[in-house]
């Protein structure tokens, strides 16, 4: 991988999102799992803002540092139509955000982060935070078992064996 890339992994839904941002030198920050608002508006409104602040943290941390944001895609269909709208929606806020801030944009989709990082496109939640424990302690610790921060951190490692495949 390139010696200024800064990757942020990054994992939106309907209601939650989480960031996790790689520097160059190895080092990884755990910078946000928040609860988003409970109206569409609202969540795209907290997602844009959150996305934009964390774009700003990896700038301020790594100055000349080139940034690539990695999200998940919304997964159509679970939780019913309203969740799916929200998360589409709230998906477009993080895609608006990342452009806004002239960074590159990556699409990620989720059977392929997990069979790409974790070695099985079907694991399961259990299985994404037993890959981090076993390999990535330190930010499996940091999360506090927080499902988010595991899928934005496998997002980001993904992101990283992109860059370094120099597929990206």
């Amino acid at each position: 991988m390139g010696d200024n890339n800064i990757v942020i992994g990054i994992d939106p839904s309907a209601t939650h999102i989480a960031f996790v941002i790689f520097y160059p030198n190895e080092t990884w920050e755990v910078v946000a799992a928040k609860k988003l608002g409970k109206s569409g508006p609202e969540s795209c409104c907290q997602a844009r803002l959150l996305t934009l602040a964390t774009i700003d943290k990896a700038r301020k941390t790594w100055k000349d540092g080139i940034v690539h944001c990695f999200y998940e895609l919304p997964v159509l269909g679970r939780g019913g139509f309203r969740s799916t709208i929200v998360q589409c929606f709230t998906s477009g806020a993080v895609q608006g955000a990342i452009h806004e801030r002239e960074c590159s944009s990556y699409t990620v989709n989720v059977s392929s982060w997990k069979k790409a990082v974790v070695g099985k496109g079907n694991a399961d939640k259990s299985q994404v935070a037993e890959f981090l424990r076993l390999r990535w302690n330190a930010l499996y610790t940091a999360a506090e078992g927080n499902q988010d921060i595991y899928d934005a951190t496998a997002i980001a490692l993904y992101g990283r064996q992109i860059l370094a495949k120099g597929v990206a």
